[in-house]
Order: C-alpha cells, then structure tokens, then sequence
C-alpha cells in the first residue's frame, strides 16, 4: 500500500482550524456536510506539494476561480481567501500553518503576514500598462494595498524562511516554478475531465491503456482503442475514440461520463509513486458504475504506487468503495481504506476528523445504517 503522507494537523487553512488527522491510509475517503472543508482539505494537502515555493501557494489560491470561465478575482484577493476570515480588523496578522509527517520527514508550513499599504515603483508602473486597461494618459495608482510577511518551511532537519511581498497588481505568470516538487502531487477538480488533454500519460502504457478501454466498455461495449490523431487542418492532436462500429470518433463527441474515467486514469499515472486528490469523485458517473470504476482506481492507484483522497457527497458513492473490498478474508490490520468524516464546531469554529477503518464503516453500515456524512 502507498502511505507517503502518514498524518496532518491543520492549525489554520481557510475555515478549517485546529484539524488533526494522525492515521492515514492508502485510499482515504473524505466525507461530511457541505461547508465542512473537504474541498480546502484537499487544498491544504497541495500546500506539500511543493512547500518553499511560494508560487505553488498562489497557485492553489487560483483553483476555484479556475472553475470560473469570466472570474473577476484578482490573484491578489484570491490569496486572501487561504487565510481564516474571523478576523477583527485588517491589521490583525493573517497566518497559514500546518504540520504533517510524509516521505518520512516530519514538514512544517506557515505563511504569516499583514497587510500594509505599500508604493509602487516606476517599474511596476510600468507593468500595469501592459497588462491591464490603463493607458498612458491615465494618472496610474501610486500606492496599493500588499500582503507582506514570512513564509517559513521545515523539511526534516532544515529550515528556510523567505521574505513575502504580493499586491494587488502583482501577477501568477512570469513567476519562477520549482521543478523539483517535495511530493509528486496530482488534483482533480470536480470538472477538470471538461478540459481535454487526457491521452497524454495513457497512451504511453499499453497495458494500461488496454485496462482504460476495458473500463470504458462499461459505457459503450463498442470502444475498443484510444488514438491519438493530427487535425489535417489546424495541425494539433485530438484524442479519439475507435469504436468497431462508428468507426473513429473524436472524444469530444462521448458524455462526460466518459471523460470523467479518462480524466481520472489520466491522473492516476501522472502520479506515480505520490498522491492523486479527486474532488467530487462521484460527477458525472451514473451510481450503476460505481463499483467497477472503483476497482479500477483501487487496482490503478497500487499498481502505479499511489496514495488517494477522494472526496465525495454521496453515501452511494462510499459504500461503492467500501463493497470493493473482500472484508471477510482481508485482515484489518490490511485494510487499505479509510473514512475521514470532517464536521466544523459552529461555536468554536474548531474543526474534527472521525477516521474510522473502511472494514468498521462497512460492517456498521451493512448492519445499523451507519451514517458516515455527520
């Protein structure tokens, strides 16, 4: 089984406070109410992906407006949105923290700052004529608001701190990526299979694409290759679906349920040997699929060594996960999956964690409609 991240303690991310999960599993399923945190537990988990790299932050900080085609929010503002909003007043200092043991190193995040009123210099000046609306007879701003503080990452026996100075105006694109990530981490959002590029990882293993196709049968027994083909026109590749009697059909032509399997099989193999989050796990698949799609991200995520959290509204949905297991031959020190059931305190705003076994939670289920979602 692949456990690269053992335990987390959020003490502060989003609306989540004080949150402490000692035992995690291979598959871990992430349930509860709505507004529970399950999304921003997920958000918190990509924060490991690459911890010193401040840009990897902003980045999270932009995967909602990302679902949103004309998103009016700034990078600036989406930032904010990471910090707890039970503030006082604007001055209070505004702090991310969190601890979690993975990769076999105990690692410590913590993003804490204020937010001041700072001068833009010339240069600056300059780049809002290029990259936003002013003109060159407008009077550009002089001053704006700026989140200043530290970004302070311990990894095992090492530390590092660096200075954090972002501002309204400042931009995501053009900054430096780290290339070497602390943990080869892969999300899913709950649309993402809308946005195409699937094939690419698929197609480089046979066998694995051939476990692809047998899945997608489960929609059209007629699918029998992925292909990946050059538009004669516009020259880019567009992935395509070989069906015995259609002939070749480009992709986009299939329902989402489809593309929601591609997507998630994609993701799979992009993170091989780390972690793969899906949110929503359930959209678009009809619950007549669960099981067998199930089995195959189970089978999937052991045969390419990777850990999973998957979120989900839907009782169905887990205890389709849970009926994928033989409990009554798998041991339960074996057993690879667990429930985390998130619920937030709505007087102290503290939040917990039930983890229960997948072996408990399914007994319980079978034999006193057990509700995992409180």
């Amino acid at each position: 089984m692949a456990i690269h991240i053992e335990s987390l303690q959020i003490e502060q991310f989003r609306g989540i406070h004080q949150l402490a999960i000692s035992h995690l599993n291979h598959i871990n399923l992430i349930a509860g109410d709505n507004n529970c945190g399950k999304t921003s537990f997920l958000e918190a988990l990509l924060l490991l992906r690459n911890p010193r790299d401040f840009t990897n932050t902003l980045r999270i900080a932009r995967l909602r407006d990302n679902l949103t085609m004309y998103s009016g929010t700034s990078t600036y503002e989406s930032l904010l949105t990471l910090f707890p909003h039970d503030f006082l007043n604007e001055e209070e200092t505004r702090m991310i923290e969190l601890r979690a043991h993975c990769a076999g190193m105990d690692v410590f995040y913590s993003l804490q700052g204020k937010l001041q009123t700072i001068l833009l210099d010339s240069e600056e000046q300059k780049s809002l004529l290029r990259y936003y609306s002013y003109k060159a007879k407008d009077v550009l701003p002089s001053e704006c608001q700026a989140f200043q503080g530290t970004l302070l990452v311990g990894i095992g026996d090492s530390q590092q701190q660096s200075n954090i100075s972002f501002h309204e105006y400042s931009l995501v694109s053009g900054r430096d990526v780290a290339n070497d990530r602390f943990l080869n981490m892969i999300y899913l959002a709950p649309f993402d299979h809308l946005r195409g590029s699937l094939f690419s990882r698929i197609l480089t293993n046979e066998s694995y694409k051939n476990l692809c196709v047998s899945i997608l049968q489960l929609f059209d027994p007629g699918i029998t290759d992925l292909l990946l083909l050059k538009n004669e026109t516009t020259n880019r590749p567009v992935e395509c679906v070989k069906h015995k009697d259609l002939g070749t059909m480009p992709l986009s032509t299939y329902g989402d349920g489809i593309k929601k399997v591609l997507s998630i099989a994609s993701g799979i193999a992009k993170a091989l040997n780390g972690i793969l989050l899906i949110d929503e796990v359930e959209t678009a698949i009809h619950s007549r699929y669960f099981e067998e799609i199930f089995r195959f991200i189970a089978s999937a995520c052991r045969k390419f060594n990777v850990q999973v959290f998957i979120t989900s509204h839907s009782i169905e949905a887990i205890d389709a996960f849970l009926s994928i297991e033989d409990y009554d031959k798998t041991p339960v020190e074996e057993d690879p999956i667990n429930v985390v059931t998130l619920k937030k305190d709505a007087h102290s705003f503290r939040s917990y964690a039930r983890v229960l076994s997948g072996h408990h939670v399914y007994q319980n289920r079978e034999q006193f409609g057990f509700e995992v979602r409180l």
